[in-house]
């Protein structure tokens, strides 16, 4: 028997009280979990516990649920593994394929104190890179009881608008498969013959909006465009677009529906694209055959997410002049929103149920009608500043906002804004300082960043082109530096910082120690990215060898940086691996893996590649 599941089902939030399933159906169904003592004893007894089901529909035949279960015990028992069935109308579905190797349920464990957790980001489906969920899944089979305790998801989810030729014909026909509603007012002057893929594909750059009364130096030097991506001929624009953008970007199931609407389009693609259509398609099959792997892993690893630029739009709030012109236009105001009102139902939810409900209480309202325009909500979403979260672990894990609570320039509009500003900074100093030995800290951006591609970062924003090279780092805004910096040096900070990043496109380990000072507290830069994109091999090896020479721990050029505080150490891959040796930066699809000691320290540090090679990082040497 088929059932109606369209996606997942995932563990997202789980912590000593609560378990959160999030899921997708084709139709509206009665819906239970169901617990159990043992996930790999098919006769284990029933889990006395409560449920709550909240339901959001996103379209004629596209449900998204999230179920939150709580013991009747008040917390689950700690370091003991349960099993979980989803039923759909009383019908358990099939879950087979998500088992890990030798259960006969899908699985959860909620330990005393977390010891490992698996980063990353970046997970493009038309890169040619092989996912690192192959791996993932890979080691989750091979150790199914020592299974990670989270999976961090730090940002580009999906990339809204970086979206390949054969994805956006697959995200309109499953529109149309599944008739996902859509906000009609958000489209303007624009027709949606307009918007089809027919007539817009690749060329989807010529329906966005321009600047208005800029000079002529204005559009050679900083650009016409509003949007200011540097690959958007195909990016979303209405909100349904955005909603399959995340199905088919999750889903197996979603492929299935579309598959055969994409290779009939070769046919209809401009002869000049045909070449680029079928390399991309040649990538996302790839992709799809992996795609098992990542079902698998959110079914038995709570995940926990956070956006970026990209889940947006490139660039997204980089300056108050970006701010300004995107939200000052109604038509690019509107694509933003629906890039919220999508996160909100697809990652926000699951990170934190409870903050979220009032967002998602607003969306359950409008779907009733069948039309998500509306102004009020179009306001909560960009006015909601819960984005951001932590879970009450051990350690404490505290999930960074560096989107929305931007820190913007007093100079210049055009300068780049701060990835937080002072308020949000604040809360963040109250958070580190309560905690004694160490706190996990996602934040999207690395913190401490290759000093030689931060250089030119700021050379090009010097010179007007910040758009040019994403200067998004924590050290262009000098409050919010200092502010920061001043943090994570102060003697009340604990013994152990561990910042986890993603974003960049390649992977390192950095430490930072305080200079002069008999205190050896140390805070850990851990960088993973992506899962399935790259930073071009030729180029990182330049830098890193850049970085290298000029920007050593002893190095007199420390002064003239923000961090000169700090002393920065570099780690790099383990020596055994002689390839690798001497090299900071590695460029390769990959998913970090961190593992603390009993009290809760770092103890290593590796890349997981997608066949399942781990690749250490030397925490001794620099």
């Amino acid at each position: 028997m088929t059932d109606n599941l369209l996606c997942g089902p995932f563990l997202r939030l789980v912590d000593h009280n609560q378990v959160n399933v999030w899921f997708v159906t084709s139709e509206k169904q009665s819906c239970d979990v169901k617990v159990f003592e043992n996930p790999t004893h098919s006769e284990a007894e029933l889990v006395q516990v409560g449920q709550q089901i909240d339901c959001v529909q996103l379209g004629v035949r596209c449900f998204v649920y999230l179920c939150t279960i709580k013991p009747d015990a008040g917390t689950w028992i700690s370091d003991k593994e349960y099993g979980y069935e989803l039923h759909l109308d009383q019908n358990k579905i099939n879950d087979q394929p998500l088992r890990l190797q030798g259960y006969c349920r899908l699985s959860f464990k909620v330990r005393s104190a977390i010891k490992q957790v698996i980063q990353g980001s970046c997970r493009k489906p038309d890169h040619p890179s092989v996912d690192a969920f192959n791996g993932i899944a890979e080691m989750l089979n091979d150790e199914p009881v020592n299974r990670p305790d989270y999976l961090l998801m730090t940002g580009d989810q999906i990339y809204a608008d970086d979206v390949a030729a054969p994805m956006l014909v697959a995200i309109q026909s499953l529109v149309k498969k599944l008739g996902l509603y859509t906000a009609l007012e958000d489209l303007g002057d624009k027709t949606p013959a307009e918007l089809s893929w027919t007539n817009s594909i690749n060329e989807r750059s010529k329906i966005l909006p321009n600047k208005d009364k800029q000079s002529r130096w204005s559009n050679f030097w900083h650009g016409s465009e509003i949007i200011s991506a540097r690959y958007h001929d195909n990016h979303l624009i209405s909100l349904n677009e955005f909603f399959a953008c995340y199905l088919l970007t999750w889903s197996s199931k979603a492929w299935a529906l579309v598959e055969e609407s994409v290779n009939e389009a070769q046919e209809l693609v401009a002869q000049k694209n045909q070449y680029a259509y079928d390399k991309d398609w040649q990538n996302l099959r790839g992709f799809i055959s992996t795609l098992p792997d990542f079902e698998l892993t959110l079914a038995n690893i709570p995940t926990l997410m956070i956006f970026d630029d990209h889940d947006v739009t490139d660039d997204w709030n980089l300056s108050a002049d970006w701010e300004e012109h995107i939200y000052g236009n109604d038509f690019t105001r509107k694509m933003i929103k629906n890039a919220l009102l999508s996160y909100a139902v697809f990652q926000s939810w699951g990170n934190n149920p409870e903050k979220n409900r009032p967002i998602i209480q607003q969306i359950q309202a409008l779907s009733h009608e069948n039309d998500f325009s509306s102004e009020p909500l179009t306001e909560a979403l960009f006015d909601f500043s819960e984005w951001h979260f932590e879970v009450q672990s051990q350690p404490k894990i505290v999930v960074l906002d560096t989107r929305t609570h931007r820190w913007r320039s007093e100079k210049d509009p055009k300068n780049p804004s701060g990835l937080m500003d002072f308020p949000r900074l604040e809360e963040f100093e109250r958070q580190v300082f309560k905690e004694t030995d160490s706190i996990l800290v996602v934040s999207p951006a690395p913190v401490f960043g290759v000093k030689s591609i931060e250089v030119v970062q700021k050379i090009c924003a010097f010179f007007g082109k910040e758009l040019l090279v994403d200067v998004e780092n924590w050290m262009a805004h000098q409050g919010s530096a200092k502010k920061l910096m001043n943090i994570l040096r102060d003697e009340r900070a604990p013994d152990e910082i561990i910042i986890m990043s993603g974003d960049v496109h390649y992977s390192f380990c950095f430490s930072a120690e305080r200079r002069f000072s008999d205190i050896e507290d140390r805070i850990w830069q851990l960088t993973c990215s992506g899962f399935k994109n790259q930073f071009p091999p030729g180029l990182l090896k330049f830098f890193d060898y850049v970085d290298r020479f000029l920007y050593s721990p002893h190095s007199i050029l420390n002064i003239f940086t923000k961090r000169r505080r700090l002393e920065i150490e570099h780690h790099p891959l383990k020596a055994k691996q002689s390839r690798f040796r001497y090299r900071n930066l590695h460029t390769q699809s990959a998913a970090g893996l961190v593992t603390l000691n009993e009290k809760g320290l770092l103890a290593d540090y590796s890349l997981i590649t997608p066949d399942n090679k781990k690749l250490y990082f030397d925490l001794t040497e620099s």
